[in-house]
């Protein structure tokens, strides 16, 4: 089950209450794995705020959503890096579950190389290789 609390922001005063809550909550006597959510549209140095805020060393993974949104995502793909946080998905729309993709490394490096144009969007084979985990684009 996904909570999504991106509603918070890294600044709000109640997030160390909100993140002790979560690391005391246990399921079946299991933690709650925590998975960051980092938007691909914001700025490199909101991710870094975020990701530290959210206690990036503590979480399960991360899914990287909003590529449709996104002008570029190479600030969002130097955040998991520098941070060493596993892809667990990637989302481009606002539909679940149809635009909730696996990690797809390849794709993600191909669109981040991609020549900066005055519009982004996806084109067809882009879109195709979502499905596809793994597939390289030729």
């Amino acid at each position: 089950m996904l909570i999504d609390t991106c509603g918070m922001s890294q600044r709000d005063q109640r997030l160390t209450e909100m993140l002790a809550m979560l690391d005391s909550v246990r399921f079946a006597d299991r933690e709650i794995q925590r998975v960051l959510l980092i938007n691909a549209a914001s700025h490199a140095e909101t991710l870094d705020e975020v990701a530290r805020a959210w206690r990036v060393e503590s979480v399960h993974g991360a899914v990287l959503t909003k590529i449709d949104e996104a002008a570029r995502i190479g600030g969002a793909l130097d955040a998991m890096m520098r941070y060493h946080t596993a892809l667990l998905g990637l989302t481009n729309g606002q539909r679940v579950p149809e635009d909730w993709h696996p990690g797809n490394p390849p794709l993600l490096a191909h669109i981040a190389l991609k020549p900066f144009g005055s519009a982004f969007c996806l084109d067809s084979r882009e879109i195709q290789a979502l499905s596809s985990s793994g597939a390289l684009l030729a």
